[in-house]
C-alpha cells in the first residue's frame, strides 16, 4: 500500500466573492488519492460576501465531492486585519510594502502551523488560482523540496503572457553567467528559449517562484520563511523567500505539466471555461489511444487550425486607441514572434493613440493545407478586411497573408511566421498592426541582388585588413569603406585591393573614434546612399569561411529573409579561439548581413561604445541563422590584445558600456584555447 502524504494547503484570502468561488472550487477538485489534505486560510477579506464564501468552504455543503467521515476536511480560519487598502484594476494590482509584509507574516503563520502539526506538505497558493485538478499529484510526484506549479499573466493588459517563476534578481529571465554582457539581441534570444522551455510539460530548475508552491518537511523544519531580509532591496515577499531557501542550500523547480490558470484582472473569469475546456481535451487525449496516421504526415485538424486563424486576424488585427486592445493577438503567436512585437510596442500604441485609429479585421477566406502538413507544423493562406476609422477619416482595405504555424501541447497553434501583402499581392513591411495600416511596401527582390559590403577602418595597414579585403572581394559587389583619420597606409590598400570593384571611400580628417555611434551611423548613411541591395558589414579584422564565397547568392536571392545572423568565432592565435564565461560570442548568432529596406524606420542604440554596427531594430524583420563561422582576428596576437585593453580601458574605465570584468580578463595569461576545426562546407 502507498504512503498516504499528508499535505496543508495554506492561503491568505482577500479576494472579491466571484474570483474566490473559483479558486475554492479548484480547490475541492483536486485529486487527493493517497493524499490528506487540511486547510489553513487567514481571512484578510474586506467583503462580507467573501468571508461567507470562505466559511462555507469548511462545511460537506460546498463540496462537490463526497466526503466521507474519515477523509472530512479540516479548515482552519483565522481573522486577518483587513485594514490595508489593497486596490486591483483592469490594468494591474496596486501594492505597497506594508501590504507585502502583511502577507509574508500570514504565509510565516501558515508555514509555522505546518512545521509543528509535522505536515509532509505545505502548499500555499495565492486565491486569485484556478488549479488543474492533477496540480497536487504532479508537484509530489517531482519529489523537489519547493517547487511551484506554473502560471502565465500579463502583467500589463497589453503585454505577452509571462510566468510566475524567474532565474536571477528581481524578476530576470534571461540566462547568462555572472557578469557576462548581452547585446539586446542575445538577451531576447535567450528569454525566447527558456519561456519556449517552459511551454514544455517538464520540471525545471529556476531561480525565484511563489504564488503557488509546495514546500516539503525537510525545507519547512530547517526554517524557510517569508520574512524579509533587511540588506536585500528586491521588491516582493517571494524574492525574500527564495534567496532564504537558496541560502539554506535547496533548489526551486518549476513544474509545467499542469499549469494553473490566473484570474488576474476580473475580465479574466471569461477565461476558465476555455481553461477548463482544455484541461478536459488532454485528458481526453491522454485516455484515448492515438488517432490512425494514414501517412508519414501526423494528422491534424483543419477545423481547429482554421479556428485560431479566426480568432487571431480578428483580435491581432483589431483595435481601438482609447483601450488599445489589438495587442491581445499577442498570445497568438511564439516566442520568436512576441519578441519582435515587444521591441515596438510602444511606438504602435503612440501611432494609434496619436491618429485616434479604431478598427476591426475581418476573415474573409481561410484556406488551411493540411495535405501538405509535416509533424507539427501547417501552411496557411487568409483573406481578410480591416475596417479603420481615424484621423484621416473611414477606410475599408483588403489583405492577404501566408502563415506558418506550430503546434504545441496537443492542438494548441501558434503562429510562427506571418507575410503581409496589400491587395495588389505587393509584400508588406513588417507585421504589426500599425505596419499594415502605413501599407509600407517591403523590398522582396529574389534575383540579381548585389552584396555591399560597409566597413569602418583605422590604422590597420599592418593588421588583417589586406587579408580580410583579399577575401572579401571574392564576393562582393560594391564596398563603402569609412576611415577614421588613419595615420599610415590604411586608404590606399584600400584603393589597391578594391581597384576593381565599385567602391566609395571617404576619409574623416579626424578621428572620432571615441564616438562610435556617430561613426556607426556616419558608415551606415554613406552606405544607404549608394542605394545597396543587401549589406554586409564587417570589421577590418573579420573574415568568414570560404563557404560564404559558395553560398552567398543563395542567401540574398531570396524573397523571404531579410537579415542573417552569424556566430562570430575570437581568436587567440591563428588557429584558436577563447571560450570561458567571459568569451563565447560563438555560442551566439548575431545580425552581419542584412537587407536594405527604405521604408523601415530604423533606430540606433545610442551610446558612445559597443553600439552595434547595425541599427538596433533590425531583427524586427523576417531573419535566418546561417552556419557559416566568422572568424574575428582582433584578439589574435598579444600586441592587438595590448592595444585593444588600453583603448577599453581609456574610453571605458568603468565598464559602462562593457563589461569591466571581461576587460580585465583580455590579458589572461593562461586563457582556455580551443582549436578552430577548419571546413569548406555548411553543415
Amino acid at each position: 500500500m502507498r504512503m498516504k502524504f499528508k499535505v496543508l494547503i495554506g492561503s491568505p484570502v482577500r479576494q472579491v466573492p466571484d474570483i474566490l468561488k473559483e479558486f475554492l472550487k479548484s480547490l475541492d477538485e483536486l485529486e487527493k488519492d493517497n493524499i490528506h489534505v487540511d486547510y489553513f486560510f487567514i481571512d484578510d477579506n474586506d467583503s462580507d460576501l467573501s468571508k461567507k464564501i470562505l466559511k462555507d468552504f469548511s462545511s460537506s455543503a460546498f463540496s462537490l465531492r463526497t466526503l466521507s467521515s474519515q477523509n472530512k476536511r479540516k479548515v482552519i480560519i483565522e481573522q486577518g486585519d483587513a485594514l490595508e487598502k489593497y486596490i486591483c484594476t483592469e490594468k494591474t494590482h496596486q501594492w505597497n510594502e506594508n501590504l507585502i509584509w502583511k502577507v509574508a507574516a500570514y504565509k510565516n503563520k501558515i508555514i509555522d502551523y505546518g512545521r509543528r502539526k509535522f505536515y509532509d506538505y505545505i502548499f500555499l497558493v495565492d486565491s486569485d488560482l484556478v488549479l488543474h485538478p492533477k496540480t497536487l499529484k504532479s508537484l509530489i510526484s517531482a519529489k523537489k523540496d519547493i517547487i511551484s506549479e506554473i502560471f502565465w499573466t500579463k502583467w500589463q493588459p497589453d503585454s505577452p503572457e509571462l510566468p510566475q517563476v524567474w532565474l536571477y534578481d528581481q524578476y530576470s529571465l534571461v540566462p547568462q553567467s555572472r557578469g557576462e554582457r548581452l547585446t539586446q539581441e542575445e538577451s531576447s534570444i535567450r528569454v525566447n528559449k527558456f519561456l519556449e522551455q517552459l511551454k514544455k510539460p517538464g520540471v525545471y530548475e529556476v531561480g525565484g517562484l511563489g504564488a503557488c508552491t509546495l514546500i516539503s518537511k525537510k525545507a519547512i523544519q530547517k526554517g524557510v520563511s517569508f520574512e524579509e531580509i533587511h540588506n536585500v532591496s528586491f521588491w516582493g515577499e517571494d524574492r525574500h523567500f527564495c534567496i532564504r531557501a537558496a541560502a539554506l542550500g535547496f533548489q526551486l523547480f518549476v513544474d509545467t505539466t499542469c499549469p494553473a490558470y490566473h484570474i488576474y484582472r476580473q475580465s479574466d473569469l471569461e477565461g476558465i471555461e476555455g481553461y477548463k475546456k482544455e484541461q478536459l481535451k488532454e485528458d481526453s487525449a491522454q485516455s484515448s489511444p492515438p488517432p490512425v496516421q494514414v501517412s508519414a504526415a501526423r494528422t491534424v485538424s483543419e477545423t481547429d487550425i482554421s479556428n485560431t486563424i479566426k480568432d487571431f486576424i480578428q483580435k491581432y488585427f483589431s483595435c481601438d486607441y482609447r483601450i488599445v486592445t489589438g495587442f491581445e493577438g499577442h498570445r497568438y503567436f511564439t516566442q520568436q514572434y512576441i519578441s519582435k512585437l515587444m521591441q515596438r510596442q510602444d511606438s504602435d500604441i503612440n501611432c494609434l493613440i496619436k491618429n485616434k485609429i479604431r478598427c476591426m479585421a475581418f476573415p474573409l477566406s481561410i484556406n488551411v493545407d493540411v495535405e501538405k502538413a509535416t509533424e507539427g507544423v501547417v501552411k496557411a493562406k487568409v483573406n481578410f478586411s480591416v475596417k479603420s476609422i481615424g484621423e484621416q477619416g473611414e477606410k475599408e482595405r483588403l489583405f492577404g497573408c501566408d502563415l506558418i504555424l506550430k503546434e504545441f501541447n496537443r492542438s494548441v497553434w501558434l503562429v510562427d511566421f506571418i507575410s503581409l501583402k496589400n491587395d495588389q499581392g505587393t509584400s508588406l513591411l513588417g507585421i504589426s498592426l500599425v505596419d499594415l495600416l502605413e501599407s509600407r511596401e517591403r523590398i522582396d527582390k529574389s534575383t540579381n541582388n548585389k552584396v555591399t559590403l560597409a566597413m569602418l577602418v583605422r590604422n590597420e595597414a599592418n593588421k588583417y585588413l589586406d587579408k580580410v579585403l583579399s577575401h572579401a572581394v571574392r564576393y562582393i559587389d560594391n564596398a563603402v569603406i569609412l576611415d577614421d583619420g588613419s595615420e599610415d597606409n590604411t586608404v590606399e590598400i584600400c584603393k589597391q585591393i578594391l581597384k576593381d570593384i565599385p567602391s566609395y571611400i571617404v576619409s574623416n580628417k579626424r578621428s572620432n573614434f571615441s564616438n562610435e555611434i556617430s561613426l556607426r551611423k556616419q558608415l551606415w548613411d554613406m552606405t544607404i546612399s549608394t542605394k545597396p541591395d543587401w549589406i554586409l558589414c564587417l570589421d577590418a579584422d573579420e573574415i568568414f569561411e570560404d563557404s560564404i564565397i559558395n553560398f552567398i547568392r543563395q542567401l540574398i536571392d531570396q524573397p523571404t529573409f531579410d537579415y542573417y545572423s552569424f556566430r562570430l568565432y575570437d581568436f587567440w592565435d591563428e588557429s584558436h579561439y577563447r571560450e570561458d564565461s567571459y568569451w563565447q560570442a560563438h555560442k551566439y548568432y548575431r545580425i552581419f548581413l542584412t537587407r536594405y529596406q527604405p521604408n523601415f524606420h530604423y533606430t540606433w542604440h545610442e551610446t558612445p561604445q559597443h553600439c552595434g554596427r547595425f541599427p538596433n531594430n533590425i531583427s524586427m524583420l523576417e531573419g535566418c541563422q546561417c552556419n557559416i563561422r566568422l572568424k574575428h582576428y582582433g584578439w589574435a596576437s598579444e600586441a592587438l590584445r595590448w592595444e585593444k585593453y588600453k583603448r577599453y580601458m581609456e574610453l571605458d574605465p568603468e565598464g559602462k558600456y562593457g563589461n569591466i570584468n571581461q576587460y580585465r580578463t583580455i590579458l589572461d595569461p593562461n586563457p582556455t584555447l580551443i582549436p578552430f576545426t577548419f571546413r569548406n562546407d555548411i553543415t
